[in-house]
């Protein structure tokens, strides 16, 4: 265990000798707003891993470094929350990500397979997957779970070469390192503006419009209590609760009383704010939602069959290719193009950029816009454009 930061250098100096190295975190996240990051794992091409002990070090900045130097491939295994995990602890924007579960995508496997999965499949490697409930905050670790941290890093350069080994055969490398740069997008790692976003609440459904002006300010004053004091939201205010304070909204600020979800202890040191976020929610003076693309368009009665249409030619084309069609677009993306397809600016629409624009999304354009026809394959019965 890397327990000084003269060791962190000294680990970040050896990644940048290697050129690719893999990275995994190991954290706990139950009674913290943010994760509380335990182990830091990095893996070498020789097979050689070491393990950094995150608490103790003091200054991340070397690891920033190699974060962002896009000299060295990053690799990770459903990159994103480990990014975003070590984003916020380092403050550097990552560069050269190579994603494991993501590129599998591309190479005939599911764009969501398990780290366990796609090594027993490409490497003919066993990972024992006990210590996932693992305290990672808890110290000394076990030796079981200093392996188990190991082995989440020690195979990732020779996955990565496997994945692209299969890659170049199929000729999908560059898109690929297209889909990786998807991670050098800082809006990523923006925390987002609460404000603007309906925030979602089991039990809040057949709200009126007040209801739900009062829904959002609750729940933009909760959860900016709980990144402020770094706790779970509901340990300042529980669904119930938001629920049942918007649903039955009281008359004054001494109305509001203690109810399952908001302590008398609590209430005491915040009535005063969540009184004033349900009169900034019976006022309805709140910022405009962020929305989706297509929301605010009124689409004809026949979108929904287009929206179908448009499906069954992506799902067919994936299926023929052997592409995960989750790695291509979101039913929401698909309604979005179908929608705008008549006058599309390609800059709003993930399908018709990139990779995916070549594989499928000027073809799907073309369907749309009236041009051509989708038949079944008999070779292959999957639908194909004609």
């Amino acid at each position: 265990m890397i327990v000084d930061n003269a060791g962190l250098e000294a680990a970040c100096r050896a990644a940048k000798t290697a050129g690719a190295v893999g990275i995994d975190t190991e954290f706990v996240w139950n009674r913290t707003y943010y994760p509380s990051l335990g182990v830091v794992q990095v893996g070498y091409p020789d097979g050689d891993a070491v393990l950094i002990d995150a608490p103790q070090i003091e200054d991340w900045s070397p690891f920033g470094e190699l974060m962002e130097n896009p000299e060295i491939i990053k690799i990770l295994h459903d990159a994103q929350q480990d990014l975003t995990i070590l984003q916020r602890v380092c403050g550097a924007f990552p560069k050269n990500i190579f994603d494991t579960q993501r590129s599998a995508g591309f190479i005939g496997k599911s764009s969501t397979i398990s780290l366990r999965d796609v090594l027993k499949q490409l490497l003919k490697v066993r990972l024992d997957k006990t210590e996932t409930q693992s305290d990672w905050l808890a110290r000394p670790l076990s030796e079981a779970q200093l392996h188990y941290a190991e082995e989440d890093v020690r195979h990732a350069v020779r996955l990565m070469e496997r994945i692209l080994e299969k890659a170049d055969a199929l000729g999908r490398r560059e898109w690929i390192a297209d889909e990786m740069r998807y991670y050098e997008q800082e809006s990523l790692y923006h925390e987002m503006d609460l404000d603007t976003v309906m925030p979602r609440v089991r039990g809040s459904g057949t709200l009126t419009h007040q209801q739900r002006n009062i829904l959002r300010s609750l729940g933009s004053w909760r959860e900016k209590t709980a990144r402020r004091r770094n706790l779970p939201r509901n340990f300042i205010l529980s669904d119930d609760a938001l629920v049942s304070l918007t649903k039955h909204t009281p008359a004054t600020k001494s109305d509001i009383k203690p109810i399952k979800g908001l302590s008398e202890r609590t209430l005491e040191r915040n009535r005063d704010r969540i009184w004033k976020a349900i009169e900034l929610g019976i006022s309805g003076d709140l910022p405009e939602l962020l929305t989706a693309a297509n929301q605010g368009i009124s689409p004809d009665e026949g979108y929904e069959a287009r929206v179908d249409f448009a499906l069954a030619f992506l799902k067919g084309i994936c299926l023929n290719a052997s592409i995960d069609p989750a790695l291509v677009a979101n039913r929401a993306e698909v309604t979005a193009l179908v929608v705008d397809a008549k006058n599309p600016d390609s800059a709003s629409h993930r399908l018709l950029r990139g990779w995916r624009a070549e594989f499928c999304g000027k073809a799907l354009l073309n369907l749309l816009q009236g041009h051509g026809s989708l038949v079944i394959d008999p070779d292959s019965n999957l639908p194909r454009q004609a």
